[in-house]
């Protein structure tokens, strides 16, 4: 009956979503609703979020004075997406969707931290493509007294990382600009329903065939309303990429390295979008011995991987490839480069 709704118009009258969970779902009310709210904004329904806590407010008596030791936490302006991770983070998102998403990556499976990649207290680690900042939380809880510098381009998302970072206290160096293989300005594709895939080097219709994989991936895996998400797939697709657009700075890791008088990075985690052999190829020679560990998204386009596993390995890396298994059968790789014995120590020695 709700198919046949004159308003719905071809292909959007299959976004269907429920208001009352049914018998054999023992979510609570209230979170089930609020997850159809969620999936409604997804499909580009504007929704008013104040509305979902009148009558919940309620005031708190607090000291009229700062908690003597403690710095006060930043709070987000009241229309700024918050969600709290399992793990108790607070955090303004871009879409819950890819938040839930970045956490079970990041927190969960910890795809940053296999194949040898180690993270000790006190490590200088460099976050190219921020995003949220949800891998600078990790980083933040994973090593005492980190020393992190989180790169974001896109004015939005880098917004949204100074508030992660100020919402749970991280003290981390944000810069607002790319790194690549030259400074200057280049054109940024920005995705607000699939900020991830956002990219100096966006291209659309390789986005979808990424997604267009996923999903089927997650079809043959059992996951529940795959099939309907299929039916309406290039309405669906059209949606998520839709985009805006920015002129970005950009700038090298070699100028940041001196600018900041880093001596040693014991990791540089690189998730760019198809740039990251740019954000490589910005390092001098003279730094690379100050680098101990290297992980990154490779999207092998014009034999791209075999280049940068290359240059890797004449560097002294030890490197290892692997790919995600929703992710069989597309271009996007994980990289993993470890120097063997490298240290601060011997970092210093190479430059000598």
């Amino acid at each position: 009956f709700a198919k046949q709704h004159p308003a719905g118009g071809p292909g959007r009258a299959n976004l269907m979503f429920s208001t009352l969970r049914s018998a054999f779902n023992a979510q609570p009310d209230r979170a089930f609703l609020l997850g159809t709210l969620g999936r409604l904004w997804m499909a580009g329904v504007a929704i008013d979020w104040t509305a979902t806590h009148a009558g919940r407010r309620r005031r708190i008596p607090l000291p009229g004075h700062p908690f003597k030791g403690e710095e006060p936490k930043a709070e987000p302006p009241a229309d700024r997406h918050v969600h709290v991770w399992p793990n108790g983070l607070r955090i303004v998102y871009q879409t819950q969707t890819e938040a839930e998403h970045f956490y079970r990556d990041i927190f969960e499976k910890e795809i940053y931290r296999r194949h040898g990649v180690e993270l000790r207290d006190g490590a200088c680690i460099f976050d190219v493509g921020a995003n949220i900042g949800a891998f600078m939380l990790y980083a933040h809880q994973a090593c005492r007294d980190a020393q992190i510098y989180s790169f974001e381009p896109a004015p939005p998302m880098f917004e949204k990382l100074r508030l992660n970072a100020a919402l749970n206290q991280v003290r981390a160096r944000l810069f607002n600009f790319g790194l690549s293989d030259h400074a200057g300005t280049a054109g940024f594709t920005f995705y607000p329903r699939s900020s991830g895939m956002s990219s100096f080097h966006a291209d659309k219709e390789q986005e979808k065939e990424v997604l267009r994989l996923m999903m089927k991936s997650e079809r043959e895996a059992g996951v529940e309303g795959v099939d309907e998400l299929m039916g309406c797939a290039d309405d669906f697709l059209e949606e998520r990429f839709r985009s805006e657009s920015f002129e970005c700075r950009l700038r090298t890791l070699s100028d940041v390295i001196e600018d900041c008088a880093v001596e040693w990075i014991d990791l540089l985690k690189i998730d760019v979008q198809k740039a990251e052999l740019a954000v490589l190829q910005g390092i001098r020679e003279e730094h690379w011995p100050s680098i101990g560990q290297i992980v990154l998204e490779v999207h092998d386009l014009d034999g791209r991987l075999d280049r940068i596993v290359g240059l890797l390995a004449a560097r002294g890396f030890a490197v290892t490839v692997e790919q995600d298994e929703l992710l069989q059968g597309s271009v996007l790789y994980n990289l993993f480069a470890v120097r063997a014995g490298a240290g601060p120590g011997e970092a210093a020695r190479e430059r000598q």
